[in-house]
């Protein structure tokens, strides 16, 4: 019993303070330890979030690039450039020539004023387009 009564002072000098080493037990540190999950977690979602974006994106060009929208696109020129000669041809083949038509919500009317052709393009949303196109400039 001698020897734990010696030991005893030298013990009571001893400090056994248990500190946890992880910031979010001992709250050393924590602030900056909970920042760092914050940002981990951040740049998580962000990483998740684009590359989300970047799948859709890819989604819609693959969709432009197919065979039918490229057929369609195709086609649809071609309607239109056959449209603008038929216009053309009737714009300038005779004289006193007018008439208007209505394409995709678009009303496009043309009509010959003596020295001039006026073509005029009312769109959807209702602002207007004006072209005068002189008719003594024309001569083939």
């Amino acid at each position: 019993m001698i020897p734990l009564i010696l030991a005893t002072p030298a013990m009571a000098q001893y400090n056994r303070d248990f500190q946890f080493k992880n910031p979010s037990f001992s709250g050393q540190n924590a602030s900056a330890h909970w920042l760092t999950i914050e940002n981990q977690e951040f740049t998580r979602k962000q990483e998740i979030r684009e590359k989300i974006e970047e799948q859709l994106e890819e989604a819609a060009r693959e969709e432009k690039n197919s065979f039918l929208n490229r057929f369609l696109n195709n086609l649809q020129s071609r309607i239109y450039s056959r449209l603008a000669a038929q216009l053309t041809d009737n714009l300038f083949s005779q004289e006193g020539q007018s008439g208007s038509f209505e394409l995709e919500g678009n009303t496009i009317s043309y009509a010959e004023d003596g020295d001039e052709l006026v073509l005029t393009i009312v769109q959807a949303d209702g602002s207007v387009t004006e072209i005068r196109i002189p008719l003594s400039g024309f001569s083939f």
